[in-house]
């Protein structure tokens, strides 16, 4: 910072006297600037809500033809729902089963990228979409993108989503093999 300062000090007559007259201050400032305190909170629960159904599952998509994701974005119809049932504690108002980001999902399109499978050949240019229940789009890593479900009993509640092919570019034939993990959380 002593260096910055001194150089506009030697920068020229009037540019050095207006820059010094501007700068001298915040150079002064940044040397006895007090600290400052960044303080955290948050709450941990020792209660959540229960799985009901198998946490790890398996959706299978329809076969469909190369032809339905000619173009990148396109979205093809081909869609397939599946449900994520979860049980919660009295007083509970509000649940939201959240898809973490993690090495399949594309940072750009918040979709999943495809992941080799042993001895078959994967499409190309084909991700995994997932929608909550009325269709809008998820983003995975993003939770203002997942719906919070509302508790109102301690009976089963199904999470329905829909899970589609998304193209990146004109697709090819092969498999398509991805994963995400969730958690249940109580915002």
């Amino acid at each position: 910072m002593k260096n910055i300062c001194r150089y506009f000090r030697i920068a020229g007559l009037i540019s050095g006297l207006i820059a010094g007259a501007l700068l001298g201050s915040v150079c002064v400032h940044a040397q006895g600037s007090p600290s400052v305190t960044l303080n955290f909170s948050g709450t941990y629960n020792a209660t959540t809500c229960a799985l009901v159904s198998s946490p790890d599952m398996t959706v299978t998509l329809p076969t469909l033809s190369t032809q339905s994701l000619p173009t990148a974005g396109a979205i093809d119809r081909g869609s397939k729902f599946f449900t994520i049932t979860i049980q919660c504690p009295s007083g509970v108002t509000g649940a939201r089963v959240y898809f973490e980001s993690g090495s399949s999902t594309d940072p750009n399109t918040g979709n999943l990228d495809l992941q080799n499978a042993s001895g078959a050949a994967s499409a190309t240019n084909v991700q995994v979409m997932l929608a909550n229940e009325d269709g809008s789009r998820i983003k995975v890593g993003d939770r203002s993108t997942m719906r919070v479900v509302p508790i109102t009993s301690t009976d089963p509640t199904p999470v329905k989503f829909i899970a589609s092919y998304y193209a990146t570019g004109r697709a090819t034939a092969g498999t398509v093999n991805t994963f995400v993990t969730y958690v249940v959380e109580m915002p």
